[in-house]
């Protein structure tokens, strides 16, 4: 009987619920739609996904990968049908006795016109013919599985790249807010200086946290044109400059986190992520490619018939038929152990393919249980640089009310920016992880 990976050729242990569900950590909400959906719902991301799924090349490579398959199933059920061929043949023909005394004699002399068709079938008695199909038809279904496992991993290449855009243009406006507001305070800095109550050192101080804060950048729009080049390529697209500015538009916010999707129990990877459908359907056709190879060391009965037209004259051609039906049985006596061997070897196909099987399960399994300690270990992660961000706003704010009423010198300032731009880049690399933990969530 064929194998069913799920039920008999899985021999990991499949736990209830999650590992992270199990803490009580996330209390998932209704969804129904694209993945991404859940993470991000921006047009943007949206339209790239469309234009990727449309225009990439890979996919376009693999989709025809699938037609090969299928076709490649149908030739292999082909021998179920008999087969049947037309023919024609002239001979000229000389038979001669030599049984007198040595002379030749002419029996029969001239052209022999014969025109007819012939069939063949082989009885699939042990079911060779019928385990090649299955197995070639298995395979066209985990080929299409290939498809679907492929469209989810160009539509993550696309999420993650337009992250890493969303994440350079978000701190490159960052970057700019806080040079204005280092223009700004070097402009103090220098008022008070003219007036007689600044030092020239805090100037310098000021200029040097001006230009560092510059220096980003260069690195920050490189990082985005880099983004915008793969995107370019993931849709199919050469990476210009011009692609640049069309793939990614304008904005500089990372956008919110919806609430997490109710998860499916564990056991529901195998039946929804297309990779494990895919890695499940092939050992169904390895196993079926098993029976195959120990049927081909059974007998073969074939049965050929035709139906001639026969005459020594082109004008009676059709005056004299002649019918044949012949039955051939062919048994495998002595191979030098090939067709044993090619048993064995499949078995063993089928023994690694159920093990590669497991292995990705268990795979499947951590992947999801990473990307959901990374969103709950990021969240709290979020939420402590947000309340060190406000109590580094109340320090700037408390450290200039002291610098202007001449309470303080520049230093506590200087110190009080440098904190809050120190924890504004952070507070935005790790909004992105968060969506970028997410996005690997729902494709896991």
């Amino acid at each position: 009987a064929p194998l069913d990976p799920i039920e008999d050729g899985l021999a990991v242990e499949v736990p209830e619920r999650y590992a992270s569900e199990r803490e009580g950590a996330f209390e998932g909400v209704p969804w129904d739609g694209p993945w991404w959906h859940a993470a991000v719902q921006d047009a943007e991301l949206d339209a790239l996904v469309a234009r990727c799924l449309e225009q990439n090349f890979e996919l376009e490579a693999q989709i025809q990968t699938l037609r090969q398959a299928r076709a490649n199933a149908r030739a292999a059920g082909a021998p179920f049908l008999p087969t049947l061929d037309g023919g024609g043949s002239v001979q000229d023909l000389v038979i001669e006795d030599n049984t007198a005394a040595g002379a030749l004699i002419p029996v029969r002399q001239g052209q022999v016109y014969s025109l007819g068709p012939s069939l063949s079938w082989e009885l699939d008695l042990f079911g060779r013919i019928d385990a090649t199909q299955d197995a070639a038809a298995l395979g066209a279904e985990a080929s299409e599985a290939d498809v679907h496992a492929l469209r989810l991993t160009l539509t993550g290449s696309v999420y993650e790249a337009w992250l890493d855009a969303v994440e350079n243009r978000a701190l490159e406006a960052l970057a700019l807010q806080q040079v204005a507001t280092n223009e700004e305070l070097l402009e103090l800095r220098r008022a008070q200086f003219a007036g007689g109550s600044g030092t020239a050192l805090s100037i310098l101080q000021q200029e040097r946290q001006l230009e560092s804060t510059r220096a980003e950048l260069p690195g920050l729009r490189g990082a985005r044109e880099r983004a915008s080049y793969q995107l370019a390529v993931l849709v199919g697209e050469a990476p210009q400059d011009n692609v640049q500015r069309d793939v990614v538009g304008a904005g500089s916010s990372v956008p919110p986190l919806p609430a997490l999707p109710t998860l499916d129990v564990p056991g529901a990877l195998l039946t929804r992520r297309p990779d494990l459908a895919a890695e499940s359907l092939r050992v169904r056709s390895l196993d079926r490619s098993v029976a195959a190879a120990v049927a081909a060391r059974y007998p073969r009965l074939s049965l050929t018939g035709s139906y001639n037209f026969d005459a020594t004259d082109a004008a009676d051609l059709f005056d004299r038929t002649i019918q044949t039906l012949v039955g051939n049985l062919t048994l495998p006596l002595t191979d030098g152990g090939a067709l044993r061997a090619e048993a064995e070897r499949a078995r063993a196909e089928l023994a690694g393919a159920l093990a590669t099987y497991n292995q990705s399960f268990l795979v499947a399994l951590r992947e999801v249980e990473d990307a959901l300690s990374v969103e709950r270990r990021g969240g709290e992660f979020e939420g402590a640089l947000e309340r060190q961000l406000e109590i580094g706003r109340a320090e700037i704010d408390q450290a200039r009310r002291a610098f202007a009423g001449g309470r303080s010198n520049y230093l506590p300032v200087l110190d009080a920016v440098r904190s809050e731009q120190t924890l504004e880049r952070p507070l935005v690399t790790q909004r992105v992880a968060t969506l970028r933990a997410r996005g690997q969530l729902l494709r896991a």
